[in-house]
């Protein structure tokens, strides 16, 4: 019996192949759409799953002042020793640096590592929390200064001819001076986590050169980093508040301040990579929602389709349902019969959507994790949601359908009555109702890119109160800091004739993060410090970015490293309470080590969604960054311009990659998840059109079809092709423009909820809702066209031949 069904289902799904296609095509969107959100999702919730008494290990984060994932460096060395209930510390240090030099084979020349390095300190107890296959050496050797363990995926890279036991004992050469001997080799991680690293170096090292202790901050109890992570395993039973207690005690005793009000917390293993306090790149729970939300609305508009078309057929099929209820058949066995022919479409579209998949992906590319890929161990976890969502695809397209078709009365199907059935009455209304539906998300979708897209424009282009065209930054090589060798770098790069001005300074006046000192005003009655953000440099910093000084002078750079010159904006004015600029001027902060010799004017510190904060520019003698400025007027000169930069660079570290940035390209950098989210709606509108498109073709192809002899009569009687097209289109059409209507303040609402997370933002213009019609009108118009087109030129002796 479900044989003769299945065969009779198939047979149905073949002799319609045009309605079988559209709902094919438009189930697979859905379907796949809906993979790819599965499998981020999986892949986000799979990391450090694998790690063994998981509710036991804690990472200790720092919260005060500032929300930090790391801890002091001397806090973490007495961890072990004096911090009671911790069954393993597990250090894990980030290094600034991360070059890696080894010797050429029979030469004295060394080949340089620069990109592609994951290195961390740590010691043994690494591998106890995250086990790795060894495939030379022990973990034992960490516990020993100047020992590395290499990944076989470094090992590949840094000797490449040597086999994991050939490798021991060779000499790694980390950050140009530090000789670390090689002790081990183990497999990569295969699993996700966010501590998972390619080589590991002794903790121990880090004690044994000045440089390094320098850069853990080894003995300050004040210097707080996001680059000295600990884990802590606790013994079974232990709670976490009583080690939070611990640490707090021995910070106070160790600060010798007893209202120290910084507190230690000790953030569970599980909340790691979703908590974007500490993790700066966790996805985020909303971003994941939306992204969910839109699978479901493209799974839904190709479940409106094949619920439209089969009910549309309705009146094709109401013989053959009467014909089968008169021999026999019941109710049950016609939907049995239906849901198979569902279930036809449904696998044809779930085995197409497999082959969409690259497609998808790259869609969703914006949102699809670096690390994220389909493993043999994730073809199980696909193909029970195939199965899944397969079932339920089926009974959600399969079920109204199939009860409005195994409704109808046998007695008027037989005597072609079936206009009098009510179940078909009903479906009508459905089909209008979820037509509208269809074209009203296209809509919204529609309007939605283009509010993003103008956004994005404006907020990339908008003035933020510096220059930000043709103005480059390149990055000093870590070590090339000093006074001296800054001066000289400068003094070379302004005796370009291309370039119009040279800065030695930090960051660019905007910049993603922040930079910020807690700051006392001196003389001041408050006691509780204020949040001031900060940029530094040289004397030329403002003029290369075109920023005025409203009062006072600039900044003279000063010798001494403790005493500096700063410049205030009119936001710090206002919180510290001066009167006019000129009040501020002598005025000094942090007991006299800041003074300040004038006042700036406001400027944007960092994205549109951010308001223009208090800031301090501070006069150093060095910087991170050498800044550039170009000359406008003449684009074509910047090529050699830099050009001659560059052999200036190299000429100086022959060794390091020059790489620079053009100012404006950074500023738009800032906007590049809402780049991702315009593409992704991008996609998404292009998709619900399609789909909705599709339904609307094939709705069209039935009226056609049934209206043939309609349509030869009214030719007959010598109406113009305008004149049938334009009735067989009408009420279709009328859908859409219904749709639009209803869309409009829907777009509005989430539009401005959108543009509310930004301070600078644009107005929703009036001429997006009609031009966005106009768009979607016109492709109604165009798809029911290139099928009633054909229909109204037919040849009307055809039509109405009796057969």
């Amino acid at each position: 019996m479900n044989f003769q069904i299945f065969k009779t289902a198939l047979r149905k799904t073949q002799k319609n192949k045009l309605m079988s296609i559209i709902n094919v095509l438009s189930l697979a969107i859905g379907i796949s759409a809906s993979l790819v959100i599965f499998l981020l999702i999986k892949h986000d919730y799979s990391f450090d799953k694998h790690v063994a008494d998981q509710d036991r290990v804690y990472r200790i984060v720092t919260n005060g002042q500032f929300q930090i994932a790391g801890v002091l460096s001397p806090l973490m060395n007495l961890i072990e020793s004096e911090v009671s209930g911790v069954e393993t510390v597990i250090p894990l240090l980030h290094p600034n640096q991360t070059n890696i030099k080894i010797l050429k084979e029979n030469t004295e020349k060394y080949e340089v590592f620069k990109k592609d390095n994951k290195h961390v300190f740590t010691n043994s107890s690494y591998f106890e929390l995250y086990p790795h296959q060894w495939l030379s050496g022990s973990a034992t050797t960490l516990n020993e200064p100047n020992n590395i363990v290499l990944s076989d995926k470094d090992l590949k890279r840094y000797f490449p001819k040597l086999s994991p036991t050939e490798a021991l004992g060779k000499t790694v050469v980390f950050a140009d001076s530090i000789n670390l001997q090689v002790t081990g080799v183990v497999k990569e991680m295969t699993e996700n986590s966010d501590f998972k690293f390619t080589s590991f170096i002794a903790k121990e090292t880090i004690p044994v050169y000045p440089s390094l202790r320098k850069s853990f901050s080894w003995e300050q109890w004040s210097s707080y980093s996001d680059s000295n992570i600990c884990l802590v395993k606790l013994n079974p039973g232990v709670s976490s508040k009583n080690i939070e207690n611990q640490l707090l005690e021995i910070t106070k005793k160790n600060k010798n301040n007893e209202d120290f009000k910084d507190q230690f917390d000790l953030q569970p293993l599980s909340d790691v990579h979703f908590n974007s306090l500490y993790n700066y790149n966790a996805p985020k729970a909303e971003t994941t929602r939306n992204l969910i939300i839109l699978a479901l609305f493209l799974m839904a508009l190709g479940i409106i389709n094949f619920i439209n078309l089969s009910t549309a057929q309705s009146i094709e099929r109401a013989k053959e349902i009467g014909i089968r209820k008169t021999l026999g058949s019941s109710k049950g066995r016609l939907t049995w019969q239906f849901l198979m022919e569902t279930f036809l479409i449904t696998l044809l579209a779930a085995f197409l959507s497999i082959g969409m998949l690259p497609v998808f992906l790259k869609a969703f590319e914006g949102f699809v994790p670096t690390g994220m890929i389909i493993s043999n161990s994730s073809i199980g976890w696909i193909s029970l949601f195939m199965v899944v969502q397969l079932i339920m695809v089926t009974l959600l397209a399969g079920f109204y359908p199939a009860w409005v078709l195994t409704g109808h009365a046998p007695a008027l199907a037989l005597k072609n009555q079936i206009n009098k059935n009510s179940n078909l009455s009903r479906s009508a209304w459905v089909r209008k109702i979820l037509t509208v539906f269809q074209f009203v998300l296209a809509q919204v979708f529609l309007i939605c890119v283009l509010i993003v897209v103008n956004q994005i424009q404006f907020a990339s282009q908008r003035d933020m109160g510096f220059q930000k065209d043709a103005i480059v930054t390149i990055r000093i090589p870590r070590g090339f800091r000093s006074l001296e060798n800054g001066k000289i770098l400068k003094t070379q790069l302004s005796s370009i004739t291309q370039i119009k001005k040279v800065s030695l300074a930090n960051h660019i006046p905007a910049a993603i993060g922040y930079s910020v000192y807690l700051v006392k005003l001196d003389g001041s009655n408050s006691q509780e410090p204020k949040e001031i953000h900060v940029r530094s440099g040289d004397d030329q910093y403002l003029s290369l970015y075109g920023i005025p000084i409203l009062a006072g002078r600039n900044v003279r750079l000063l010798n001494s490293d403790m005493e500096s010159e700063v410049i205030i904006n009119e936001r710090a004015l206002e919180l510290f309470n001066f009167n006019s600029p000129n009040d501020a001027i002598g005025k000094t902060f942090d007991e006299g080590n800041k003074t300040i010799v004038g006042v700036m004017k406001n400027f944007d510190n960092s994205t549109a969604r951010s308001t223009q904060n208090p800031m301090m520019y501070q006069g150093i003698n060095a910087g991170t960054f050498v800044h550039l400025s170009l000359d406008k007027n003449h684009p074509d000169t910047w090529q050699s311009a830099l050009k001659l930069v560059e052999k200036s660079f190299k000429s100086s570290f022959p060794e390091d990659d020059f790489d620079y940035q053009f100012v404006d390209d950074q500023i738009a950098s800032f906007y590049l998840k809402d780049k991702q989210l315009s593409k992704l709606l991008t996609w998404a509108v292009s998709l619900a059109i399609v789909i909705a498109v599709l339904g609307l073709f094939g709705l069209a192809t039935f009226t056609a079809n049934q209206r043939t002899k309609e349509i030869g009569i009214r030719k007959v009687l010598g109406a113009s092709i305008f004149r049938i097209n334009s009735l067989l289109i009408k009420n279709l059409l009328t859908l859409v423009i219904t749709a639009c209507f209803i869309a409009f303040p829907i777009a509005w609402y989430f539009g401005n909820k959108w543009l509310n997370d930004f301070n600078f933002r644009i107005e929703i213009n009036w001429w997006i809702f009609p031009l966005s019609a106009l768009v979607l009108i016109t492709i109604a118009i165009l798809a029911l066209l290139s099928k009633t087109y054909f229909a109204a030129k037919a040849n009307p002796v055809k039509s109405l031949r009796d057969e």
